[in-house]
């Protein structure tokens, strides 16, 4: 079965992000803050014993002084090696963003903050691929980084904080794309990238700089137009805060796994999310088949899965797993509507014409589902009832049933 419709990505469900509880603070032991103003986004530089300069890494102020985040990813691998690490505002200067209006919002350093030393390493939290360190008198990021979940929904413009990539800035604008709850982790952004650069590891802010997530790493031959965050879990950073941390000494000493990135059902899907080429179909696979080892079948992961599958060429491999998640869960309209489209291409034409049905007894406007229906009738000699769906399309959507209409000659 023909059409000039894509098959329907994997749902995207709303998620309400982890907040930040405003009770976090440094020990009262702390000494005095800096005085002035400091900015959120940091570097953090570590050195070696004869100090040379072996880690750099963008790490971000939190609204309590003396706390800021850092990638796990970026800044553990090289622990036995750096002896000191200090932070201070991003030596890059102002960085723009586009705000949700349109109009550019500064996140500026001060110019008056000098490099603080870190003391201990609170928390490391290979599930969100973030560190939380202490650098007893850093002042408080003056923005507020209270985490709020996107309340746009998609297209939602976002600011993205990257660690160097070449010649781009440090903050870059973000688009919200999906929002997708993922069982057996946190829930996942994605985010689209209009510069193209790429996100490695970093930060998410919405558009009034508050913190909405940590940017999980992005695997070798990502989509550099795409990234994915999960929010900041703001109990354990609590927690965390509430305790003595581990000294660099101590962290520097203990053995570390030759991965710190977490295989987590969030981060496996987040990875494969950002493969989207066609010569990464398998590899795409493998995680997603990982991730349903970890947390079990769920609809999200089925119609990922089923997605590639159809995707190249394993037909009726993706029937099974978008039926599987239309049984899981009845009301998913795209679960239905890719069915149909599967069926169709392998010649079963009534079975695609009930699955399509299903899709329009969820949602009786869908257009592409009646494009489809239209199709599978058509093609099981129903032109009677491919005619109607055409009608009622032409109501919907007259330039898809354009379309339509010349294929079929109507």
């Amino acid at each position: 079965m023909q059409s000039a419709c894509a098959l329907a990505c994997a749902v995207a469900v709303g998620a309400a992000l982890a907040a930040v509880s405003p009770g976090m603070c440094a020990p009262e032991a702390a000494p005095p803050a800096m005085p002035g103003p400091l900015s959120c986004v940091l570097e953090i530089s570590g050195r070696d014993a004869s100090g040379n300069i072996v880690l750099q890494t963008v790490g971000y102020a939190l609204d309590r002084p003396g706390l800021l985040l850092a990638p796990l990813s970026i800044a553990a691998p090289g622990a036995a090696r750096w002896q000191s690490l200090t932070a201070a505002p991003d030596p890059l200067g102002p960085g723009l963003a586009a705000s949700a209006a349109g109009s550019p919002a500064t996140i500026a350093p001060s110019a008056s903050a000098g490099p603080v030393e870190v003391t201990e390493i609170l928390l490391e939290d290979p599930a969100r691929d973030l560190m939380l360190l202490r650098a007893p008198g850093m002042g408080a990021c003056e923005a507020g980084v209270t985490a709020a979940a996107p309340t746009g929904g998609t297209d939602e413009v976002l600011i993205g904080i990257r660690n160097r990539d070449g010649y781009r800035g440090r903050v870059y604008r973000a688009v919200l794309d999906r929002t997708i709850q993922v069982r057996g982790g946190p829930d996942l952004l994605r985010v689209r990238i209009p510069d193209g650069g790429g996100a490695g590891s970093g930060f998410l802010l919405d558009s009034r700089r508050r913190l909405v997530g940590s940017i999980l790493p992005s695997p070798s031959g990502a989509d550099r137009l795409l990234a994915c965050a999960v929010p900041i879990d703001g109990a354990a950073i609590d927690a965390a805060a509430a305790r003595p941390g581990r000294t660099l000494r101590d962290v520097a000493s203990a053995p570390r796994p030759p991965e710190p990135s977490a295989r987590t059902p969030a981060a496996l899907l987040a990875q494969a999310l950002l493969l989207t080429r066609d010569d990464q179909g398998d590899r795409a696979l493998a995680l997603l088949d990982e991730a349903v080892v970890l947390a079990g079948e769920s609809d999200i992961l089925l119609m990922e899965r089923g997605s590639w599958r159809y995707r190249i060429g394993r037909t009726e491999a993706a029937i099974l797993d978008f039926a599987r998640a239309a049984a899981l869960n009845p009301r998913l309209l795209p679960a239905y509507l890719n069915l149909g489209v599967a069926l169709g291409t392998t010649g079963r034409y009534p079975e695609a014409a009930d699955a399509l049905k299903r899709a329009l007894s969820i949602d009786p406007y869908n257009a592409p589902a009646h494009y489809q229906l239209a199709l599978a009738l058509a093609a099981a000699k129903h032109r009677d009832q491919a005619r109607g769906e055409y009608e009622r399309l032409r109501l919907l959507d007259a330039a898809m049933a354009s379309d339509l209409g010349a294929l079929l000659q109507f």
